[in-house]
């Protein structure tokens, strides 16, 4: 049965976009990014994620402040030990009763307490700037999940627009071969073609039918692929009629800027030093484990039976503490936090290794892209000027239809090569930039 071969508005852009209102531009790249960057999933935990360093920054801070706290407790005793001292603190001990056999005694105890650490071998000191440097580490991973998140957009709008441009490929692919079965069909009619060309004609209309349905559901996947990393349903949202630069496109450098840029832009490197600054200091709090600490207490407490009568007192102190042993606790969590650190500068060098590798491959593909766009659009030019020269031999009986198929599958195959192209160079100009992490600072 023969396939649909007509889109639902064969000069519109957005021809497999569900629900599209009319719209005269589209749905443009800078529109996509900023919608990502607002609904996208991965975002918003990164900034959760954010909060949550940015609470043990507060955290650490608020080790340098005293506490004061207020409690209260209510006891009743006939026991003599605890009898004699809730009378005591309440100045109600009376030498005549039986100590051995007392009354029942009601004690209320009203304590408010200010406690201060004086000094904790920098211990503060060092978590302070750990919980800093981790707080920089979580937002530098933000930035570089922006940059990565903004390529992700960018690659998957310009797969759309592929895909929507091969899907048009096809639909012109299976009207031309249409017209092709239309005239080999009449010539059949007039004897002047063997039934053989009608079915070589037919096989082939058969088989770009076939492209055509393949074209269509790999656009509806593109549609659902750019959904999926926005993170926002995009029904409603019309395409460009033609593939539009992005704004990053006139910012190709050679290759040894590129990789001079990445060293000092990627955010990655800026997060995975904090995260080593974070667990030198790490390394520093478990060593301030030995040293003396100072802490500085101070009680006023309120001792009453009944609320009417009572006394109240104080008590301040300085405590001194110092860990003598702890069975070897100290000096593990000072090596387990140097293996941290030993493991996060193995972890950097890779890192930089890798952007280095990714900046070469982007560049060189980005290379690879532009080259071959221009191979396709001039195939397109001498595939189109052999079909039409094979198309009036053949009406003139000098070309067989074999040649005349041969001809229309390879102007066909051009098409599809410069439609593949033309989205290959500007993802492949998004990639760069991505790896030299300047992908949203060019927004």
């Amino acid at each position: 049965e023969p396939v649909d071969t007509t889109l639902n508005d064969a000069s519109s852009n957005e021809t497999f976009a569900p629900n599209q209102p009319n719209q005269a531009t589209g749905l443009s790249l800078e529109e996509t990014i900023q919608l990502a960057l607002a609904s996208n999933p991965d975002l918003a935990s990164a900034s959760a994620q954010i909060a949550a360093a940015d609470a043990v920054l507060c955290k650490a801070r608020a080790e340098f402040y005293p506490k004061l706290g207020i409690t209260e407790q209510y006891g009743v005793t006939n026991n003599p030990v605890m009898s004699f001292m809730y009378q005591l603190n309440q100045t109600r001990l009376n030498f005549a009763q039986d100590f051995n056999d007392p009354q029942t005694v009601d004690n209320f105890h009203t304590q408010l307490r200010f406690q201060h650490s004086i000094y904790t071998g920098e211990r503060r000191q060092h978590a302070l700037h750990a919980a800093a440097a981790g707080s920089n580490a979580a937002s530098l991973s933000l930035v570089a999940l922006q940059n990565q998140m903004t390529y992700q957009v960018a690659e998957a709008y310009y797969r759309l627009l592929q895909a929507r441009d091969l899907a048009k490929v096809r639909q012109q692919a299976v009207q031309q071969v249409q017209q092709h079965l239309d005239i080999v069909t009449t010539r059949f009619e007039n004897d002047t073609a063997v039934k053989s060309d009608v079915l070589t004609v037919e096989v082939r209309l058969a088989e770009e039918q076939e492209s055509l349905i393949s074209a269509r559901n790999q656009l509806e996947l593109a549609w659902a692929v750019l959904e999926n990393v926005v993170g926002a349903p995009l029904s409603g949202q019309e395409l460009p009629e033609a593939i539009p630069t992005a704004p990053w496109s006139q910012q190709v450098e050679e290759l040894e800027y590129a990789l001079s840029v990445a060293s000092g832009q990627r955010a990655e490197i800026g997060a995975m030093t904090s995260q080593q600054q974070a667990a030198s200091e790490q390394v520093l709090m478990a060593q301030a484990g030995k040293r003396l600490g100072i802490d500085f207490v101070a009680d006023y407490d309120v001792y009453t039976g009944d609320f009417q009568t009572g006394n109240d007192s104080f008590f301040a102190g300085v405590i001194f503490h110092l860990n003598l042993f702890d069975g070897g606790r100290t000096r593990i969590d000072m090596a387990q936090a140097a293996a941290k650190v030993t493991e996060l500068r193995a972890q950097q060098r890779r890192l930089m290794l890798d952007i280095e590798l990714d900046v070469r491959r982007s560049y060189l593909q980005l290379k690879d892209a532009e080259e071959r766009l221009k191979v396709a659009s001039q195939a397109i030019e001498q595939a189109s000027e052999s079909l039409r020269e094979i198309e009036v031999r053949y009406r003139g009986q000098s070309a067989n239809i074999t040649q005349m198929v041969d001809a229309q599958v390879a102007l066909s195959n051009a098409r599809v090569r410069q439609a593949t192209a033309q989205a290959e160079v500007e993802v492949a100009r998004a990639a760069l930039q991505r790896s030299s992490g300047r992908l949203t600072d060019l927004l």
